[in-house]
């Protein structure tokens, strides 16, 4: 029997705050036999509920005397109370304000666990890049107050997360995914510090998800040498069917995939189509060319094989282009356009009057 009692003793005092508790509740067990015993019948403090009151105002030395017991059996009772609040009651919130400072230090270390759901993980951390793509988030009010939660790698976050007001992190181990809920977010971005790392890291992201029977997590890939896209695009479909891989130069255009879930393959076929067959042409209007609604424009640049993406305010190298048309927009000599076709198109300004009217 005595082993036993003390390996009961040894297992409660592996957790610090388990023996102060098992004190408080033992001495309020304890003033209550006391009270119930020796206060006369009918005295307030014998009611349960007046005398959990007054054991939590004496036992937190608060002593309003509202209640007090008046035999000295009683007053052993409170005395005990009174002790115990003194001693184990201070211990267990000593204990408390260290569990809760432990807390927020693994939070902001990235060892806690998460509890999110519906957020966004990035896996890869680059600080002002992600600073840049949650800027642009926030402007959508569906996002606003979307939770981020970035995985990094051990060297890149030295000590703890510089912006916890904007997103949490999660260090990457063998328990980091988990802890990140992978498997409970909307989207998953992996930005790896090159595309093989990309690659590799959403092979593992992928088979997580599969594991956790994760379906329909939106994943991108973020991709950094636009010359292996085919490549890339590629291997990620070995992977699995809906991955899409999302240029990681702009910010913009991160936040746009992450927002619309397809927009980022659309960027990437365009660019990848782009770089292999050189179909996108920027095609100067004359100045004495005339002008002509956007619409009908492209209707004409249609019968005649080729698409108006953009229309560019001037002839400069450096022209603003605009994609989406604005209402009624007229498009004049002096104006660049943005055209694909499959070669370059040879356009007979001179028809454009009859053909649009």
């Amino acid at each position: 029997m005595p082993f036993v009692f003390m390996r009961v003793v040894h297992r409660i005092a592996e957790r610090a705050w388990r023996g102060p508790a098992l004190v408080l509740l033992a001495a309020a067990v304890l003033g209550w036999l006391l009270v119930a015993v020796f206060e006369k019948p009918g005295a307030e403090i014998r009611d349960p509920l007046h005398y959990l009151w007054y054991f939590f105002v004496s036992g937190t030395t608060t002593g309003y005397g509202d209640l007090y017991p008046e035999t000295t059996g009683g007053r052993i009772g409170g005395a005990i109370v009174i002790v115990a609040g003194l001693t184990a009651g201070l211990m267990l919130f000593a204990e408390l304000t260290l569990w809760m400072a432990k807390g927020r230090t693994m939070k902001a270390n990235g060892q806690a666990r998460l509890h999110h759901r519906r957020h966004i993980v990035v896996i890869g951390y680059e600080r002002d890049g992600l600073r840049a793509v949650i800027g642009q988030l926030r402007a959508d009010p569906e996002f606003a107050k979307t939770p981020v939660v970035t995985v990094f790698w051990p060297d890149q976050l030295p000590g703890e997360n510089p912006d916890p007001d904007l997103y949490d992190v999660v260090l990457f181990d063998d328990t980091g995914y988990e802890r990140a809920g992978v498997q409970d977010a909307r989207t998953v971005l992996v930005a790896g510090r090159n595309d093989d790392e990309t690659v590799r890291v959403m092979l593992g992201v992928h088979a997580y998800l599969r594991r956790h029977a994760a379906a329909g997590t939106h994943l991108l890939a973020g991709v950094h040498d636009g010359g292996r896209r085919a490549e890339i695009t590629e291997a990620l479909e070995l992977i699995g069917g809906g991955i899409e891989p999302v240029d990681l130069d702009d910010p913009a255009v991160v936040a746009v995939a992450i927002r619309n879930p397809g927009i980022a393959s659309i960027y990437h076929n365009l660019a990848s189509t782009l770089d292999s067959d050189s179909t996108l042409f920027r095609v100067d209007v004359p100045e004495d060319a005339g002008e002509w609604p956007r619409l009908e424009l492209a209707i004409f640049l249609l019968r005649h094989g080729s698409t108006l993406l953009a229309v560019g305010e001037s002839h400069r190298p450096n022209a603003r282009f605009r994609l989406a048309a604005a209402p009624g927009e007229i498009v004049r000599g002096g104006q660049s356009l943005a055209v694909v076709a499959p070669e370059r198109p040879k356009i007979a300004w001179h028809e454009l009057p009859a053909a649009v009217g």
